[in-house]
């Protein structure tokens, strides 16, 4: 099963200021948390184990994202780059 990825407003704007090489890593990454997105992290926030992280780009980006069963989707909500 594929997962739809969403991006929401705020993860927009932070992956178009982004590098072009870690926007590139991003949409890997994307792509790989819409086939297996129960891979990533859970981010522990809380009690939902919807909420999870993904590291991208050999330890340098993080996203953040929250997984929704119910309709198969993959909202990503925050994007950090350190390289």
């Amino acid at each position: 099963m594929t997962y739809r990825v969403v991006f929401s407003g705020g993860a927009a704007a932070q992956y178009h200021d982004l590098p072009v090489i870690a926007q590139d890593l991003v949409v890997a990454r994307a792509v790989e948390l819409a086939e297996e997105p129960w891979d990533a992290t859970s981010s522990r926030r809380g009690d939902d184990s919807n909420l999870r992280e993904a590291i991208f780009g050999n330890g340098l980006g993080l996203i953040g994202f929250h997984v929704n069963g119910d309709d198969q989707s993959v909202r990503i909500s925050n994007i950090v780059w350190t390289g």
